[in-house]
């Protein structure tokens, strides 16, 4: 074949957008039973910010969720890559499961492996039954005296919030503490980048 400028002109490859910066990734996309539909494709810088979904089922929580040590006062947040702690004080937890929790990144990251983390008794929820010292609330604590949350069905609730209750526990595994304690103080800790979370 000739590689004069008419076959270069129409060639698709001159159309292809690149960049040494940027990665392209796959946004948002759309399917319809006839076959066709349609792919939103997005640049994403590396080291961005990341967004994430939270979902959530918590008992006996009085001042809410922390991330990293600031109120978190939205479900859905922007975090920089690298490690993080979710963080919560529990009244009355008795010997039953008091969390169901799932966190998505959102918007999706199509280079993503885990993009999805919930409750589990893995090792990354600890709780203490004494009040912690300064900084507890901080992914860079040593919670050497935490101890880890284990599985424990979470009660149904009788309010309005057993819509929520009722949306996570199919998928969620309802943590609670190893033996009945008046008071808790809960650490998550997780790591989050651009492979999703770790």
């Amino acid at each position: 074949m000739s590689d004069s400028d008419d076959f270069r002109l129409n060639a698709l490859a001159r159309y292809r957008k690149t960049s040494s910066q940027l990665a392209l990734e796959v946004h948002s996309h759309c399917e319809v039973p006839a076959g066709c539909g349609g792919v939103v494709l997005r640049w994403r810088r590396p080291g961005a910010s990341i967004g994430l979904s939270l979902s959530s089922y918590l008992k006996g929580v009085p001042d809410g969720l922390f991330l990293d040590g600031n109120p978190l006062m939205e479900q859905r947040v922007n975090v920089t890559p690298g490690a993080h702690v979710l963080s919560f004080e529990v009244n009355h937890p008795g010997d039953k499961g008091f969390v169901l929790m799932q966190a998505r990144l959102n918007p999706e990251i199509a280079s993503a492996l885990h993009p999805e983390l919930a409750s589990a008794p893995d090792g990354r929820w600890k709780a203490t039954t004494r009040p912690p010292p300064e900084g507890w609330r901080l992914s860079d604590f040593a919670d050497a005296g935490f101890a880890p949350l284990v599985q424990r069905p979470v009660p149904e609730p009788k309010t309005n919030e057993r819509w929520r209750w009722q949306m996570l526990t199919d998928d969620v595994t309802g943590l609670g503490l190893a033996s009945s304690a008046t008071k808790a103080w809960v650490r998550w800790t997780f790591h989050v980048d651009n492979e999703g979370f770790k």
